[in-house]
Formats: C-alpha cells, structure tokens, sequence
C-alpha cells in the first residue's frame, strides 16, 4: 500500500512524527531567528522586479547604481520574491546579495523584471545568486538567451539509447504524459531499484540535457514525487501539473526549458535513504542515464525535502565532481544511515531552505553548533571560499515573510543561498506577506530554485 494514497489527515500524522525520528536526534528546540545583522521583511515584489523590495541597511554602500532594481546601502540589495513564469506569483519575501563584493560593490538586480543580476564576481544580488562588479562565469536565465560554458556531452549524445532505456516503462497513474515507472539493478545500491524518470516529448538525441535527481522525504515515494503529492500537510494544488518534482517541472514549462527529471524510490517508510547503499544507487542510474541518453555532464543536480534534503545535502559533500548544483528543503547534517563527512573534493553550488518554526529538521539542533540546516549552508559557503564572517540573516516566526540571503565572496560560479521562511516542516510555504500555509502552486521555493538552477 502506498503512503500516498492515504487521507491526508492520516498522512499528516505520521510524517509528523516519522519525520521527527529522521532529524531530530535530540528533540532539538525551534532556534529563535537571531544574529543576523541585517533584516529585512514585508518586500512585496511580484514577477520578480525590485518594486517594493526592502533595501538592508549597514556598512559602505557600493559605488556601482543598480540597473533595474533600488541600489543598496550597505550593498546588501533587496530583489523582491521571485514568481514562477506562468504560474500564480507570489508576494513577500526578500532577498539580500550579503554586502558589497567584487569591484564596484554590489548592485541591484539588473535586467528589470526578470530579477536577475549579470556580470558578478560572487554570488550575490537578486533570486538568480549572481552579483555584480566583475567578471564570472557566464550564466542561464531559463530561455538560454546568456553565453554558457559548452556542454559535456555524454557517451548517449547521437546514440538510440533511450529506446534501451525505456523499453518496459509503465505510464505514472495521475502523472505527467512524459513520465515513466522503470526499474534499475543496483549491485551495491540496494538490488532491483524502482525509479520514475520523466523525459521531454520531443527529447533530441543530439541535444545535452540537465538532468536533476528529485528525493522523496520519509514516507513518499517515486511516484508521490513525480505527481505532486505531498502528504505532510492539507493544501491546495498538489498535483502533477502544479507540484511534479516539487514543482520544478512546472517551472521548467513555464520558462519553456527542457531538462530530465528523476525520482527515485527509497526503501522503508520512515527512513527511505541510506547514504552508503543510495549513493551507489545515485552513481549506477547517473552512469545508466548518461549511457542511454544525452546528458550535460556538467549540468547534474540534486533536490529533495527532509530525508530526500539530507540524502542531497550527503551527495553535495561526497559528489561534488559530479553534481552542479544541490538544492535541499528543510536539510539536515545528522541522522542519515551512514551520516558522511565533507569531502571538500571541489566546489559546488548551493541552496537550501528552512522554516523558523522546524522542530524536526531545524535551524540549528537545540544547542549545537554544528548541527541543523544553517551548518549544512555554513559548509558549503566555507568550501566555496564565501564571506562568513557576518550573522546569516533570517525571518522571524510570525512574520509571514521569506528571506533569501547569498554569501557575499564566493568562489565565481559557485554561489551558496540560504532562504528562511515563516513556517515549519515543508518544501511548500506561500509565506506570500500576509498568508502561511502550503500551496503547490504558491509556494515561494520553486521558482527561486529553478532560477538558481537555470543560472549555470
């Protein structure tokens, strides 16, 4: 029996509590959204322009005015929140570049209404995490209008591989047309793996695709992840049209991109992920898909909520060479089977989420400090060469805003975003200025993780 095919209220309960066993190994108290030195709340900003966006206060402004967006002061510029192309645009929300870096100082988003900053030396400046004032690598605003590094095609570019691979594929019931229920034998990954892959219709075989892993949290599965179903909390538009890949495939539709999804299925309930066996699962289907079909090498990533975050965050510390980029929701740095350390083997992009009001996966454990979603941030921006010299800002519970930070300083092309929000345990909070609550289409997160996604 699937989990996702119980009442929601029913579902509720258990991920409530199945979830606390994953992350919490201490009953670790919420942390109260203190020591950030710059704060910022109620920017309303829609379609992603700079209209209404706080500006953060403190330090030296930046020499350099910004294009498009309210220039900072203290170079900390606010872009507003960002809404998916197409789809119902969210209010509230702030985002802060994290001071002035790079020559010039920081600028405000640039571009108008897209809300993305060109040109950065670091990571920093509106939904897109790139700055202003210097050279980088170039990036991607969802159409593939800016110059980008050449992709690295895999052996399946040019080849019929994707015949191969989906020969025997059943249809997702309630799914999207594209997706696919497969099945891979793992050796060293747990055996006979169930997974769900989703592959544009027109699918080119000459054409290299990004290709992003979508981690199911404890008690979904597979094919809950590839039709929307989020069973922790009642909310409206969890679907596969809304919410599929929690809601990134929506977002690459609206910006009419392409990329290849899949979801894998963990084993067990409560605890799905197990960082030695799922890490094998993880390099034998990136080895099978780049084989059979035509992927960007150098365009990999990873997502997931609660345990599916902790099994993204493990493979951002372990997989860095073969993952561009890793955003986790409501991440923990404890608990996971078989919990790994930093290997700091290179760089990598990242992003994670977090609600001020998480007890099960929190900001900080109790009084650790070194565990919880904000170390798991602190990690990468420390790897990456970013600043952290200054207090990560953060929202407030009651404040029924989001706010977006990026470390100022970071490596170029490797930039690390923090976003907390007014809520508790969910992949899913409007937090829209005036409203909480889950909603698969008003969510905050999907559109800014596709941005960050889309910008390499």
């Amino acid at each position: 029996m699937k989990f996702g095919s119980l009442p929601r209220s029913i579902l509720a309960v258990l991920v409530m509590f199945g979830l606390g066993a994953a992350c919490s190994s201490s009953g670790g108290t919420t942390p109260s959204a203190s020591g950030g030195t710059q704060s910022a709340s109620g920017g309303a900003a829609q379609g992603g322009s700079a209209a209404g966006g706080k500006v953060a206060s403190g330090g030296t402004a930046g020499t350099s005015s910004a294009s498009g967006g309210s220039s900072g002061s203290g170079g900390a510029i606010s872009a507003g929140g960002a809404s998916g192309a197409g789809g119902a645009p969210h209010t509230g929300g702030v985002i802060l570049s994290g001071g002035a870096t790079g020559a010039g100082g920081a600028a405000g988003a640039s571009g108008g209404a897209s809300g993305l900053a060109r040109g950065g030396a670091t990571a920093s400046g509106g939904a897109s995490g790139i700055g202003s004032g210097g050279s980088q690598a170039p990036e991607l605003d969802g159409g593939g209008s800016d110059a980008l590094p050449a992709a690295v095609p895999s052996a399946g570019c040019g080849t019929q591989g994707k015949a191969t691979l989906i020969a025997g594929g059943q249809p997702v019931p309630n799914g999207l047309t594209t997706s696919l229920q497969l099945t891979i034998n793992s050796a060293n990954g747990g055996g006979q793996r169930q997974y769900v892959i989703d592959i544009p219709a027109d699918y080119d075989a000459t054409h290299p695709y990004r290709l992003i892993f979508s981690w199911h949290q404890a008690y979904g599965s597979d094919v809950d992840n590839a039709t929307g179903v989020y069973p922790a909390n009642n909310g409206p538009n969890f679907n596969a049209t809304d919410y599929a890949f929690f809601g990134l495939h929506r977002e690459m539709t609206a910006a009419n991109d392409t990329a290849i999804f899949v979801a894998p299925e963990g084993i067990g309930a409560q605890g799905p992920w197990d960082f030695t066996r799922d890490s094998a699962l993880f390099d034998d289907m990136l080895a099978l898909f780049e084989t059979d079909l035509c992927i960007d090498q150098s365009r990999v990533f990873a997502t997931g909520f609660s345990f599916g975050a902790m099994m993204s965050y493990a493979l951002s510390i372990t997989r860095q060479t073969k993952l561009r980029a890793v955003v986790t929701m409501e991440a923990a740095n404890y608990n996971l089977p078989n919990e790994p350390t930093d290997s700091n083997a290179a760089p990598i992009a990242y992003m994670g989420t977090t609600g001020m009001s998480d007890t099960l996966c929190p900001w900080t454990n109790g009084t650790s400090t070194t565990e919880g979603g904000k170390y798991c941030d602190l990690t990468h921006a420390t790897d990456n060469g970013c600043d952290t010299s200054a207090a990560i800002p953060t929202t407030t519970p009651g404040s029924k805003t989001y706010l977006c930070y990026d470390f100022p300083g970071c490596k170029a092309g490797y930039p690390v975003k923090v976003c907390t929000f007014d809520g508790a345990h969910t992949p899913a909070s409007v937090d829209d200025g005036s409203n909480t609550g889950d909603d698969g289409l008003k969510a905050f997160v999907p559109p800014i993780a596709w941005k960050f996604i889309t910008q390499f």
